[in-house]
């Protein structure tokens, strides 16, 4: 099994829900669906980060091109609230969902590349309340043997 790893130095947003924008032209009319621009801007710094650090090499490509798929193991370090002076818990029980970080971070890492996040076929995220340094830990496991 092939691996590759990041440790992301930003705090981890969650996937918020899409909005809506409805335009008429004439006798047409269509949904336009986007996001907040804070959520474009963590998928764009989350790509930053990675180009930036060369994390876009040979051992993604092996990876993310598996014969039977990817396995994700991700940790999201939540920054605690502001009027929060410390960690009161270890785990993060309160929003954001887990889905929504993971959707987010899939998005932010899979934006504009040909191959998809579909190619992941099982996740193990955890999310926990962190003082000093929120992040995201990620690593992704390419399956190369399915009798595994």
């Amino acid at each position: 099994m092939s691996e590759w790893q990041a440790i992301i130095p930003l705090a981890p947003l969650a996937t918020p829900r899409p909005q809506f924008r409805h335009v008429t032209s004439g006798s047409k009319s269509k949904t336009i669906t986007y996001y907040p621009a804070k959520y474009t801007e963590y998928m764009n710094d989350v790509q930053t980060f990675l180009t930036d650090h060369h994390l876009y090499n040979d051992t993604f490509e092996q990876v993310i091109h598996a014969p039977f798929g990817i396995l994700a193991e991700i940790a999201f370090y939540l920054p605690v609230p502001k009027n929060q002076k410390d960690v009161k818990q270890l785990m993060r029980k309160t929003a954001p969902d887990i889905d929504n970080l993971q959707k987010a971070i899939f998005d932010s890492i899979f934006k504009d590349l040909k191959v998809r996040d579909s190619r992941i076929v099982g996740v193990s995220a955890i999310k926990m309340n962190e003082k000093n340094y929120p992040r995201t830990e990620i690593k992704l496991i390419g399956i190369e043997d399915h009798e595994r």
